[in-house]
């Protein structure tokens, strides 16, 4: 065994002659060796000139047989290794084989993290960040995890600690390996990129030689986007590592040159990050904007406002108040203003209530984005249009969905998009999503499903989304559209869990945006103790809480984990919603549902039975006709008194509901009133029930989630048939093809099917169903083996 290291290769001429073993020094003598020595050479690249020719030496005289392993630099670099050439025309001119050995596939690195972090310490996105950040090295993943583990036992985010605190240990020897075969163009392309993220393509190319980009990007060194930007995010550890190899002064130069830059061509190009860059380096040397000579007011504002604009989209709030404020010592600009004010109120400061009227009419859209519109008064019957273009109907129409004033969310948006005004991509996709959630509540499915599909050709359209928060926030809306109306969501699902991992690479305040979404992906698949985590990750990740959308995911969390028999956790995260004074409608009737059902979880029936009434008096108010059918099933399962009189009301109104989802609720509801098909103690037959509404996929079992034997003989031929089809693995849509039925169909087949057996998800029923005919069959086959024994 011949262990060649740079080490050796710049301390002695041969590292045969260091090697302990005496057939080694016999090889460099020339002397005889046993006819069966077999020279295995580990990292060769690193072999000395001397060394090389002995072990050839030894092959050619026929003295021993080799095995090289050889490693190849991933990036080309400026000078060409002479011993790695040798190697490879050893092998082309047919003296020796090649084996290649594939870099680590992401499937085996996450088993392979399995396999180093056991028992799931890691929330998924950190598990994302750590297998993009080990970029296929084995060595690489391993420091990384017992970095992050060693971060965990101090409390603090495994993502940011090896990001930032990995300058000395294990780890930082470990990267310095791994980029130390960069030259120096990829090492300042790399600090370029990590220094300004979201720099596009166009702008980054600029600054460094376009093969490099590409180069770094085809290794996945540097995260593309995919928009039309092509915005360039770097592998964050891997550059911090470069930017130590490169030394804090070159650093510091690469970033000076890319201003100074944008500086002398006074904004014939721009660049966001840059231009935020610019301004901390204002802000740090320069006391006042009239103290900076030579550039023009005009570049002064547009630094300052894109600086302020990116740190209140990325929930640096204090950042954004900072570079407003240091504009204002010489000159108030409205737009600059409007981001001050939005900055200082995120900041819990009041402020005080200035005229923006000198908004640009390009800088009134943003500001409708920044300022809640106010409510519309509850008993308006429809919405008053009027002269209002479509950035105002949008905000109204926002406002109609969280009030539950559907069909008035329904007619503004059907206004905006016929608005010829209604130019920006991010409102078109907006529009669709709110008129495909009014059409959720609604039970509307068909039109809710046409709104979607049209937000997502757009959304996949060469003018896709540029920001990863959008992107995360526009699959969220769609799982939660399916979600409300009780669709498959199976595909939504992953679509989520796709944009969680992307906008890990994205990283920044994405990470945070990427923890929420995971906590609806892992409610989804049923694994709520995993939500939970999720939720805690993205808490402690969140540049500031607050905001209904937070609230409504730790609701979900708590309901999850209340009807998964998790009492004690699900009171715990519903004791941590902060509900505000104002709350919307929807977010309150969210508080009273999932405060019944974690009351139910806990044995305090009467005050679920209380909260229950609370949802529907909420409810009842409005035209959601799925939040009463889900209410009125809430009050039946739970035997209010009343549920009869609801049941009643909702009969007539639920045949006329095109969602399967509410159908199958009024009759498990109707048998929850009359008690039928019932088994085990109430409090448990509750859960089962509430459980099986949700409709989550119960992908992985968690401990104590196994599913057990159901009673599966009370379903009719075609709900057996198709649970069998949903063991199998079939969609809901494959399903549907196969049986030559609509997907429609099957879902309400799946729903009834799951509500007359209390199973918790698709794969839990047809287990249920397997089961039992596996059961069947060993019944059938004793009965044979009897029968033959008897003949």
């Amino acid at each position: 065994m011949v262990r060649a290291s740079a080490v050796l290769r710049h301390t002695y001429a041969n590292v045969f002659e260091a090697a302990s073993d005496a057939r080694a020094r016999a090889l460099l003598r020339d002397d005889p060796v046993p006819a069966s020595t077999i020279i295995v050479v580990d990292d060769a690249q690193e072999l000395d000139a001397a060394s090389l020719a002995v072990l050839f030496r030894a092959v050619h005289s026929g003295r021993a047989t080799a095995l090289i392993a050889v490693t190849e630099p991933r990036l080309p670099t400026s000078s060409r290794d002479g011993v790695v050439d040798v190697i490879h025309d050893l092998w082309l001119s047919g003296n020796a084989d090649r084996i290649e050995l594939p870099r680590l596939s992401p499937r085996d690195a996450d088993r392979l993290l399995t396999l180093f972090a056991p028992h799931e310490p890691f929330d998924s996105v950190t598990r994302a960040a750590l297998l993009w950040s080990a970029d296929g090295s084995r060595l690489l993943l391993r420091a990384l995890v017992d970095a992050g583990l060693a971060a965990l036992t101090e409390g603090r985010d495994p993502i940011v600690a090896i990001a930032d605190g990995a300058s000395h240990g294990a780890l930082a020897a470990v990267l310095h390996a791994h980029v130390r075969d960069l030259d120096d163009e990829q090492l300042r392309a790399l600090v370029l990129i990590d220094r300004a993220p979201g720099i596009t393509r166009a702008d980054a190319t600029r600054l460094v030689p376009v093969a490099v980009v590409h180069e770094l990007r085809a290794a996945g060194l540097v995260y593309d986007d995919g928009s039309t930007s092509h915005r360039l995010t770097a592998n964050r550890v891997l550059a911090r590592a470069a930017e130590r190899a490169l030394g804090r002064e070159r650093s510091e130069a690469v970033i000076s040159d890319a201003l100074e830059r944008l500086l002398r061509d006074e904004g014939r190009w721009w660049s966001t990050p840059l231009a935020r860059l610019l301004a901390d380096q204002w802000m740090r040397t320069v006391a006042r904007p009239a103290d900076l000579d030579g550039v023009s007011p005009e570049f002064i504002e547009r630094v300052v406002l894109d600086a302020a604009r990116v740190a209140n989209d990325t929930g640096d709030a204090s950042d954004a108040a900072a570079y407003a404020a240091w504009m204002r010592t010489d000159v108030a600009v409205p737009a600059i203003v409007l981001e001050q004010r939005f900055a200082t109120e995120r900041l819990g400061a009041r402020t005080t209530d200035e005229s923006l009227l000198d908004l640009a009419v390009n800088e009134r859209r943003r500001a409708r984005t920044l300022v809640t519109f106010p409510s519309v008064d509850d008993t308006a019957t429809a919405p008053d249009l009027g002269s209002a273009g479509a950035p105002d109907a949008l905000a109204k129409s926002r406002q109609a969905v969280s009030d539950l004033r559907l069909r008035d969310a329904v007619v503004l948006t059907e206004h905006v998009r016929r608005d010829p005004a209604t130019s920006f991509l991010r409102d078109r996709i907006d529009v669709e999503l709110l008129a495909g959630m009014a059409r959720a509540y609604l039970g509307e499915t068909t039109a809710m499903r046409e709104a979607l599909n049209r937000a997502m050709r757009m959304f996949t359209s060469g003018a896709s989304f540029d920001d990863a928060l959008d992107r995360i926030a526009a699959r969220s809306y769609d799982l939660a559209c399916r979600t409300v109306a009780g669709t498959d969501d199976a595909e939504a699902v992953d679509r989520l869990a796709f944009e969680r991992d992307m906008a890990v690479r994205a990283g920044g305040s994405a990470l945070a945006a990427a923890s929420l979404a995971a906590v609806l992906v892992e409610i989804r698949r049923g694994r709520v103790l995993a939500a939970r985590r999720e939720l805690h990750a993205a808490a402690a990740r969140a540049p500031y809480r607050g905001g209904e959308s937070l609230s409504m995911i730790e609701l979900e969390t708590a309901y999850g984990l209340a009807v998964f028999r998790y009492p004690l956790e699900a009171q715990e995260t519903l004791a941590a919603v902060e509900m505000p004074a104002a709350a919307s409608r929807m977010l309150q009737h969210s508080f009273a549902s999932t405060s019944s059902v974690v009351a139910a979880a806990n044995g305090n029936i009467d005050e679920a039975r209380s909260h229950a009434a609370d949802a529907w008096t909420l409810s009842s108010m409005t035209d959601a006709v799925m939040l009463q059918i889900r209410d009125a099933h809430r009050l039946a399962v739970l035997r209010h008194s009343l549920a009869e009189q609801v049941l009643a009301e909702m009969r007539p109104l639920v045949e006329r509901i095109e969602a399967p989802t509410a159908d199958a609720l009024l009759r498990d509801a109707e048998s929850a009133a009359a008690g039928a098909n019932e088994v085990g103690p109430p409090p448990e037959r509750m859960l089962q029930r509430l459980r099986a509404a949700l409709s989550v996929r119960n992908d992985i079992d968690e401990p104590g989630e196994a599913p057990t034997s159901l009673p599966t003989r009370s379903l009719t031929a075609r709900e057996r048939e198709i649970a069998q089809l949903v063991e199998e693995g079939l969609s809901n849509r494959r399903i549907a093809e196969a049986l030559f039925v609509s997907v429609r169909t099957v879902e309400s087949h799946i729903y009834q099917a799951r509500a007359k057996v209390g199973a918790a998800s698709r794969s839990e029923l047809g287990a249920a169903v397997a089961r039992e005919i596996r059961a069947l069959r060993g019944e059938r086959a004793a009965a044979t083996t009897q029968m033959n024994a008897r003949g």
